[in-house]
């Protein structure tokens, strides 16, 4: 998967994309089809949208960015705030001089692009909200293990409560590989970020077409989330995807991208 960095406000983001690779001061060629733009979760990174950069690659135009400390990206401290990372994906998308996309965000990503679509509709031709919710409701232990890695005192931890019991165990580990590509400290400040977002008072201000997509068997932001969301934004579809838990896009690749493939197909 060809990849770049692009230098924003001192920070040097690493992003995978599609088509072909470009020189280093020219920005990737982005102009087939419609143009997909994918956010990873917390403590994440672009890796985990391979399989989506592949199957937009066939007709369309994509790139994946690793947020700030995330990644291949520089830093080793995320942004506080799911507005500040809203604020960052905006200034990455004017520093490639993007035209309107189609936003996907899993997780926080889905915080950062509803965030991102009700404040700035001219640049989002579409928005698929995935495994996320406009309130996030993290548990105490969460919170605190997550600290408690980030300190030491516990090694990183590679759980199954974000898959499905359908899930096997070779995808699991894809997502722990990538998990490790990101400092501990990034993952805390992500939560933290998530805990304190309130996204509900933005639902009515997205004027894009919407799909909201759940796992099923999401135990992080189960299907309510989705309902939710579908409820407060105008003319949104939900989606529910079987035996697919909080990593839906890696654990059911091919009912999500076809999901998203139809979406693109019925956007004016």
């Amino acid at each position: 998967m060809p990849s770049k960095y692009v230098t924003v406000g001192g920070t040097a983001v690493h992003c995978l994309h599609t088509g072909p690779t470009t020189l280093p001061d020219a920005p990737p060629a982005l102009e087939r089809g419609r143009l997909f733009l994918l956010l990873h979760a917390a403590g994440s990174n672009a890796g985990l949208w391979r399989s989506q950069l592949e199957a937009a690659g066939r007709e369309h135009s994509a790139l994946a960015p690793d947020l700030p400390g995330h990644g291949r990206s520089s830093g080793i401290e995320g942004l506080p705030t799911v507005e500040a990372y809203a604020d960052f994906v905006l200034a990455f998308a004017r520093a490639l001089g993007l035209r309107r996309l189609v936003l996907v965000g899993r997780s926080m990503g889905g915080a950062v692009a509803l965030a991102l679509a009700a404040g700035h509709p001219e640049l989002v031709e579409g928005l698929v909200l995935v495994c996320t919710a406009a309130r996030f409701v993290l548990a105490p232990e969460t919170i605190a293990g997550c600290r408690d890695v980030m300190c030491g005192r516990l090694p990183q931890q590679f759980t199954t409560e974000t898959f499905s019991p359908a899930t096997g165990l070779e995808i699991m580990r894809q997502a722990w590989t990538e998990q490790v590509k990101t400092d501990p400290r990034v993952r805390y400040t992500d939560l933290l970020a998530c805990q304190a977002f309130d996204g509900r008072p933005l639902l009515g201000r997205v004027r894009s077409p919407t799909l909201v997509v759940a796992g099923a068997d999401d135990q992080v932001t189960p299907v309510g989330c989705a309902e939710e969301l579908a409820r407060g934004i105008a003319g949104a579809r939900l989606e529910v995807i079987p035996h697919a838990g909080h990593q839906a896009p890696l654990e059911q690749a091919d009912a999500f991208d076809r999901l998203v493939a139809g979406f693109a197909a019925e956007l004016p």
